[in-house]
Order: C-alpha cells, then sequence, then structure tokens
C-alpha cells in the first residue's frame, strides 16, 4: 500500500510543473489542442522511463538496502532544490506586471542550451513557457510541444533515477506521469482562463519539492 503512495507522490511531484504551465498559458489565453496536450504528457513518460532504466542499472551495483537509502537521499536533495527554485522564481514573478511579460517574450531565460558544434545544432529549451509559443499564434502547435514537454520533463530525470532505485516500475509510473501531466496541463488551462492578472499556483510552485522530500525522508523512518 505504501509503494503506491509513494509512487502517488512522484506523479503528482513530476507533473505539477505542468498545471504551473497549464495556468501561465491560460491566463495569456493561449491554447493547447488535444493532440500537444498528449505530447507533451508522454515527452514525460519517455523522460521517466528513460531515467528510471537508468536507476535499475545503478541498482545492480549497490546493494538493495543501500540503494533505497541512495534513491531517498537523491530525492530529498531535488526537493530542497526544488524549494529553493520556487523560492527565487515562482509563476506569480514572471505574472506580476505587463513590463515583465513584454521582456520575457523579446528575451527568455534559457532552461538548457546544447550545441553540437560540428553538427551545428543548437537545440534551446526554454524557461519561460509562453515562448513556446514560437510563432506566435495562439494555439500551442504539435511541434511546438515537443520543445515544451522536453523542457517540463528535464525536472523528472532526478527524480525517475531515485524512483528506480527505492524499487517503483518504470511503466507503472509512466503511465501515471503521462495521464496526470495531460490532466493537470487541462486543468491549469481552464482555471488561468478564469482569472486575469491573477495567479491561484503561487505556493503551489512549491509543492513539488516539497513532496519530492517528503518522499526521500520516509524512506529513512
Amino acid at each position: 500500500m505504501w509503494s503506491l503512495f509513494s509512487l502517488i507522490f512522484l506523479t503528482l511531484a513530476v507533473s505539477l510543473d505542468s498545471f504551473g504551465a497549464g495556468i501561465t498559458y491560460g491566463l495569456r489565453k493561449i491554447r493547447l489542442p488535444l493532440l500537444s496536450v498528449i505530447i507533451i504528457g508522454c515527452c514525460s513518460g519517455a523522460m521517466i522511463v528513460l531515467s528510471m532504466y537508468t536507476g535499475q542499472w545503478l541498482a545492480q551495483w549497490i546493494a538493495p538496502g543501500t540503494a533505497e537509502k541512495a534513491g531517498g537521499t537523491l530525492l530529498c536533495l531535488l526537493g530542497i532544490w526544488g524549494l529553493i527554485q520556487a523560492g527565487r522564481n515562482t509563476v506569480s514573478s514572471s505574472l506580476r506586471k505587463e513590463d515583465a511579460l513584454r521582456e520575457e517574450t523579446v528575451a527568455p531565460a534559457r532552461l538548457l542550451s546544447l550545441e553540437i558544434r560540428r553538427l551545428g545544432l543548437v537545440i534551446q529549451i526554454l524557461k519561460t513557457p509562453a515562448v513556446a509559443d514560437i510563432d506566435r499564434s495562439g494555439t500551442i502547435s504539435p511541434g511546438e510541444a515537443v520543445w515544451l514537454g522536453t523542457a517540463l520533463s528535464l525536472d523528472a530525470f532526478g527524480a525517475g533515477v531515485g524512483a528506480a532505485l527505492m524499487g517503483h516500475s518504470p511503466w507503472t509510473a509512466a503511465g501515471m506521469i503521462v495521464c496526470a501531466c495531460a490532466v493537470f496541463l487541462i486543468a491549469g488551462i481552464k482555471l488561468g482562463f478564469c482569472f486575469v492578472r491573477r495567479d491561484p499556483a503561487g505556493m503551489l510552485s512549491y509543492l513539488p519539492g516539497l513532496l519530492l522530500l517528503i518522499l526521500g525522508l520516509t524512506r529513512f523512518f
């Protein structure tokens, strides 16, 4: 039974970023077609599967008891880091003023920049959700959803490794996370459309880190 609860905790921690992004889109009146929502959810699921298989491979070289403690420690560290990041950068801070919105659109912050010089390939995954609407159409296309889904799923990698070390099944976790991401994204958009210059999710940005911290601590008691 506890295994199910811890898996639900993990799912919530990984999926709540989608809720925050959905609120951001709703506030900006940006729409996501169902196909784009599915793509974003699948990106998170794929990242979890990849990270958890990585964790299972690492677990082969670690004693079972030690692996469980290592997974708990990793989740605790990720939770603390998430709380620190939430204190620095919340959804409400990016929505506080219209001037800030214009500046974000012109010069968005980079979450990840990967450059392979020999191939001349530069992949930029942007931190500001609204910037994913590259063509400024007011709708996130399937192609744009791939970039957004990748950005939202990056934080899930470390959590997936930790969850695998704790003994969770990759495919069960991935299935739950795909569904949860889609549901939270749609719910966030619906909620965002109901608010103007208000942020109902300001404190929500602290919740993923808190959930990971609690989940990690349970492995020591």
